[in-house]
């Protein structure tokens, strides 16, 4: 009966002229690419057809319905697919239907009749069957990849398990950019920024504190407080970048703390914030190139011309040239680190330029086309305390964030002195720009970028760069005003 209503619905290849039959061979094919099974369906194996077209039916129903659950509970979808149980069962099915729909080609190109066909045109529908099968394949090859990249790169980073609720409504983040290496002690951090998010609306107020903030204070109940209950003031080595230091092998102050040293810088950023920290993420400096190169490099406006060398290298005479830039990995490092002809200060405000140009420009589009280099780089370069179950909640902040003025408050001159620094003010300006930041919603008004604005520490103007016409290896050139511009303001886009 079935192939009865088969011949009906299509004549016998042998009924057919050459050309039609050719035309018929290639509809075939194209029908088993855009809909698989209804070759089968037209004049094969109906049941095979029927069973194809349903399935392939679910998985168009199954995109609808992730479509939909993008716009209304994207925080939901994003925890969804980053899963490594729904990542390695996407694995294992991406496979099955990609060797299922090969044999449907296989078939189509059975039932196309081929040795009825000319020799020229028999290639030519063999050429196109292994180009759309070969095109099958590449695409769940690739999607094979991003997934088993991702789900390690998850088992691998986020490997905590306990969360932490919001707290007054907002996530406070650590972000502290290590700098350990040959011939250096602990891990050194470069810089320390505290993220603070609205848990509702996304909007975020960045707290940059220097490495060089001395006599600070440990939270209440920390261990360190107890050793040093009027802060950490044993002299002037005693910075807030050396508590690691002091404490990494404290595993009697920090028991069953995998790095003492870094529970204690956490205490003290707490101290100095006056913000409960709710997570950690660190991330190696020397190791952060390889992530700018995973998304293709980020575009900067270099407000003036920054070395790329270093006080010991002064022979080397690299720089990165003002004017807006695609910056490369490498680059992009010097960007946030360099510090001659310039100062710490300057160069917080220059990464505070780099997360804002990373935020806006990292889109999910970007993400998933990039995501296996994505993956490996944030295996290598990325620990944190935050667990796998918290990243959609995340990353839809971090979405959110992309449409929200972001404000900035550094712990930087001459607004504060870092070396007899007064902690009550600082606890004031973070919690009145924290209160500005939701009043605002997000929306503050923006203030040009080379203005200051109504927070104290901005830099009024940006001079003019000087180049010398005969480069010589020396760091007091014009310093660099532009980074610093960012350290303390109301819209860091604009500012940037």
């Amino acid at each position: 009966m079935t192939r009865r209503r088969a011949k009906v619905l299509s004549p016998s290849t042998d009924e057919l002229p050459p050309r039609a039959r050719f035309r018929r061979a290639l509809r075939l094919c194209l029908l088993s690419a855009v809909a698989p099974g209804s070759a089968q369906l037209a004049v094969g194996n109906r049941w095979v057809g029927r069973v194809a077209l349903g399935l392939y039916a679910v998985g168009l129903v199954a995109l609808g319905w992730l479509a939909l659950s993008y716009r209304h509970d994207r925080a939901g979808l994003i925890g969804l697919v980053t899963d490594p149980d729904v990542l390695q069962v996407f694995r294992f099915g991406v496979a099955a239907a990609a060797v299922a729909w090969t044999a449907l080609f296989v078939d189509a190109w059975r039932l196309a009749r081929p040795l009825q066909l000319t020799r020229a045109r028999a290639a030519v529908v063999l050429v196109v069957n292994t180009a759309l099968v070969a095109g099958v394949l590449g695409v769940a090859l690739y999607a094979s990849q991003v997934s088993n990249a991702g789900r390690e790169a998850v088992q691998q980073v986020f490997t905590a398990t306990s969360t932490s609720p919001p707290l007054q409504g907002r996530y406070n983040i650590l972000l502290i950019g290590s700098d350990s290496g040959k011939g250096r002690t602990g891990i050194r951090p470069d810089s320390m920024t505290v993220v603070s998010i609205d848990a509702s609306t996304g909007s975020t107020v960045l707290v940059s504190l220097p490495r060089n903030l001395e006599d600070v204070p440990f939270r209440e109940g920390s261990p360190m407080r107890e050793l040093f209950p009027y802060g950490y003031n044993c002299g002037s080595e005693c910075l807030l970048n050396a508590v690691h230091t002091e404490a990494e092998n404290r595993t009697d102050l920090y028991p069953g703390a995998k790095d003492p040293g870094l529970e204690a810088t956490i205490d003290a950023v707490e101290g100095v914030t006056d913000l409960p920290i709710n997570y950690y993420v660190m991330i190696n400096l020397r190791g952060f190139s390889s992530l700018v190169d995973a998304v293709g490099g980020v575009e900067i406006d270099v407000r003036t011309r920054l070395a790329m060398f270093g006080h010991d290298d002064l022979d080397q005479q690299r720089y990165i040239e003002p004017g807006l830039q695609r910056l490369d990995g490498n680059e992009a490092l010097w960007y946030a680190r360099s510090r001659v002809q310039s100062d710490d200060f300057t160069r917080m405000g220059r990464q505070k330029c780099l997360m804002s140009a990373m935020l806006d420009q990292l889109s999910p589009q970007k993400v998933l086309l990039n995501a296996t280099d994505l993956a490996k780089s944030s295996a290598q370069l990325i620990s944190t305390n935050m667990p796998s179950e918290e990243l959609g909640e995340f990353a839809d902040l971090a979405l959110k964030a992309r449409s929200t003025k972001i404000r900035t408050v550094s712990l930087v001159p001459p607004l504060i002195s870092v070396v007899d620094p007064d902690y009550t003010q600082i606890h004031r300006l973070i919690k009145d720009a924290i209160r500005a930041s939701e009043r605002a919603g997000g929306a503050s008004p923006s203030p040009s970028a080379g203005a200051s604005t109504s927070t104290p520490g901005a830099s009024p103007t940006t001079p003019t760069p000087t180049t010398p016409s005969v480069p010589t290896p020396s760091p007091t050139a014009t310093p660099d005003e532009s980074g610093a511009q960012a350290n303390n303001v109301e819209d860091l886009a604009a500012a940037c």
